[in-house]
């Protein structure tokens, strides 16, 4: 741990206010430390109105009862074109705009999971209130190390790695905690689901939405339709939430062909609940991906796995692609077969590096929850009682 809290002594109660204005797979990764600082703070979730219901549903879930929801209006024009435009969450410059003035007069934190501080960066007075950046994921590629890190008064980081790496790019602020990954908490009492009735092995195909990395474009179909006219393995297609959203390379559910939906062995989910609490990261057997780092919540239970190297990448001395070295990589899909039968017999030259990213990636420790102490560390930080350890 890289921090310690120099009096346990904090009684000021805070106000702290959760921005969920994203998509369901924002949840996971702060409602857990939202009903840990609900037992000693007020702490309110803002959202839009007519949120996803996931939100409300999950809150129960975990017996949040101590945290508030509010549903916030956007500019009412704004309302309306993202309603003609089929728009379920509003644009968030908007919604934070619309917003400003009540979350800067009424909150002494505000944390987020992206990047839309910057209204309240450029109008909040003397610091205040205070900006708390959370991940919303595992560092991956170099896209989730962006210099507006800085901006934020608080960073919660899930491990080692990630400090590591904001130290070595000069994007660690006065008070970057380590305190491990909260999504691990939210998800723990999910019940772990069977989807196939018969014994074999169970594949979970995750391709990425950015197209410029992404195995779909120009590889997806032929994974599906290789599983579909084989026999020895079943398929879970769970794409990154995003990629079937949206514009995001003019992906639409008519993009898969109607048989891949029928068919015993394939199992398709473009982006329910389940693809983003783990659900098929903890039922499949092998993991077969792009560029996503749910890779990385996959090992947490070293299982084999392979990658897709659909535009031949030059990966192997490329941070970036550091999740690449936890099972072979292939460049084309008639590799896909031998793969297969590899990957699960030499899988223990994979075991040991996998243990090793998995610890480097997630803080642990005995004795507490991710989320108890994110939820520790930031009321002390808030109280003046949280001191920084140099590592």
């Amino acid at each position: 741990m890289n921090w310690k809290v120099i009096s346990d002594n904090i009684k000021q109660e805070k106000r702290i206010a959760f921005l969920f204005i994203d998509e369901i797979h924002h949840l996971y990764h702060f409602v857990t430390v939202a009903k840990e600082l609900a037992k000693t703070n007020k702490v309110h979730i803002l959202t839009y109105n007519s949120p996803n219901p996931l939100l409300y549903k999950l809150l129960k879930d975990i017996k949040a009862e101590n945290v508030i929801v509010e549903e916030l209006p956007t500019y009412t024009f704004r309302a309306l074109t993202d309603k003609l435009k089929k728009k379920k969450i509003p644009r968030k410059g908007f919604w934070i705009k619309k917003n400003t003035r009540y979350i800067l007069n009424n909150f002494d934190a505000v944390v987020f999971t992206d990047f839309f501080h910057k209204y309240l960066l450029k109008d909040r007075k003397q610091n205040s209130p205070k900006l708390l950046k959370f991940p919303h994921g595992t560092a991956g590629r170099a896209y989730a190390f962006k210099n507006n890190e800085l901006d934020f008064d608080f960073q919660l980081l899930v491990g080692k790695f990630q400090y590591d790496q904001f130290k070595n790019m000069g994007l660690l602020g006065d008070f970057p905690v380590i305190a491990g990954y909260p999504k691990i908490d939210a998800v723990q009492q999910i019940p772990q689901q069977e989807f196939f009735t018969n014994n074999k092995p169970t594949v979970l195909y995750n391709p990425h939405f950015d197209p410029e990395f992404s195995s779909w474009k120009k590889d997806g179909l032929k994974v599906l339709e290789y599983f579909y006219a084989q026999t020895e393995y079943n398929l879970i297609f769970a794409p990154h939430i995003n990629l079937f959203k949206g514009n995001q390379n003019k992906n639409t559910i008519t993009t898969i062909p109607e048989h891949l939906f029928a068919a015993d062995n394939i199992h398709i989910d473009l982006g329910s609940e389940a693809s983003a609490n783990m659900t098929y990261t903890r039922a499949a057997d092998i993991y077969l991906g792009d560029v996503s780092s749910q890779v990385y919540e996959f090992i947490i239970e070293p299982r084999p796995c392979i990658f897709i190297n659909s535009y031949d990448f030059e990966y192997k001395n490329d941070f970036s692609f550091r999740f690449w070295k936890c099972g072979p990589v292939i460049n084309k899909i008639e590799d896909l077969m031998n793969s297969l039968e590899e990957v699960q017999k030499d899988f223990k030259n994979y075991k040991k590096v996998q243990e090793r990213i998995s610890a480097e990636n997630f803080y642990n420790e005995e004795g507490s929850s991710p989320s108890e102490r994110s939820a520790k560390a930031i009321s002390a930080f808030l109280n003046g009682s949280l001191e920084m350890l140099e590592l």
